[in-house]
Formats: C-alpha cells, structure tokens, sequence
C-alpha cells in the first residue's frame, strides 16, 4: 500500500486528535470548522516578484555569524530558548551602541516569561521552561565590530559543562570567527538580574 505525503499527513493528524481526546479528554476542532472567517487575498504579479528576489538576497544568510541568548540543558545536552540575529543585519542598520558591542534585544527573564506561559497553557506544562530563569544555564553572545571578535558569554557553569562549548559555537555559526569565551557571575544560575 502507497500513502502519500498528505494522506500521511491527515492519518497522524487523526491519530494525535484520539490520543489527546483519550488521554486529557481534549477535543481538537477539525481546521475547515474555524469558527472565524479567514480573509485572504493574492499577491499582485509585482509584488510577488518582490518578495521572491527579497527571498533571492537572504540565501546563504542563514550561516552567518550570529549575536543572541540561549539556554542549555545538560540532561540533553543542547541548546533551547535560543533568540538569534545576525550580526549583518545590526551593522546594516548601523545599530553600534555607545558600549562598543552588538548583541541582541531580548532579555533572558523576558523571554522565560513568555515561554513559560506558552508552555503552560497550551502544551500542557510540558517543556524546558521549570521553575526560574535563572536556574538553568544560559548566556549570550556580543559582537564587538572594531575588534571583529565574539563574546561567548556565561556563567561558572561552563567549567562544569565543557561540552556546550561547540554547541553554542555550532547555533550562533561562530566556526571560523574570532571568539572568546567570559563568564561572569551575571549568568551563574541563580544569578538574577538585580
């Protein structure tokens, strides 16, 4: 017997409806019964033209350099809660700060936040984010542009877990540039922010 892709598809999508249903007595409405009227329109010849040369110019982009945060579990040895951009496009705005390092905009305690709500509510409390932020090792990357080296930043942590090293290096494609590694007692879990 031959399945193709979409009728794959609907059969685990069924199968995930039952088993949602039996275990947590959850029901799942079908997507063709949504209860709001979805409005779409087409895009126009030029645009899509647009669009399909903005996608053109970001090919590649994708091994760039990268500044960011992230948490790491050492249970399953990677990363997770990672927030990445790349470093090209804070040089392309011209977004160098009075501090001398680029890095991005997202706050450690901020995005737990978030994701720990999402977590909760609609995945059934299952996922990394437990208990506090700080718990649980994390660090950011800064870029300096007048140095052109990368800042792996973190906690103590790291002398315990080594092998998160390349990882971090492997997510934020750091191969190939110039980095160090800092900790600092900022993102030693347990370390708030004050």
């Amino acid at each position: 017997m031959t399945v193709t892709e979409e009728e794959l598809q609907r059969i685990v999508a069924a199968a995930v409806k039952i088993a949602l249903k039996e275990i947590k007595g959850v029901e799942v409405q079908p997507d063709n019964q949504s209860t709001e009227k979805l409005s779409v329109s087409e895009f126009g010849e030029e645009e899509l033209a647009d669009a399909m040369r903005l996608m053109q110019s970001n090919r590649g982009k994708g091994d760039e350099p990268m500044v960011g945060i992230f948490w790491y579990s050492p249970g399953r040895n990677e990363l997770f809660g990672v927030r990445s951009h790349r470093v090209s496009d804070y040089q392309h705005a011209n977004s160098r700060t009075e501090f001398g390092s680029i890095s991005c905009s997202e706050m450690h305690e901020d995005v737990w936040k978030k994701e720990y709500h999402r977590q909760r509510y609609k995945n059934g409390n299952i996922g990394p984010y437990v208990g506090a932020y700080e718990m649980t090792p994390r660090g950011r990357i800064f870029y300096n542009p007048d140095s052109k080296i990368f800042t792996i930043a973190v906690g103590s942590w790291i002398e315990q877990y080594p092998q998160a090293v390349p990882i971090i290096v492997n997510e934020f494609n750091l191969d190939g540039t110039d980095y160090v590694i800092k900790k600092a007692h900022h993102w030693d879990i347990g370390q708030k922010w004050n």
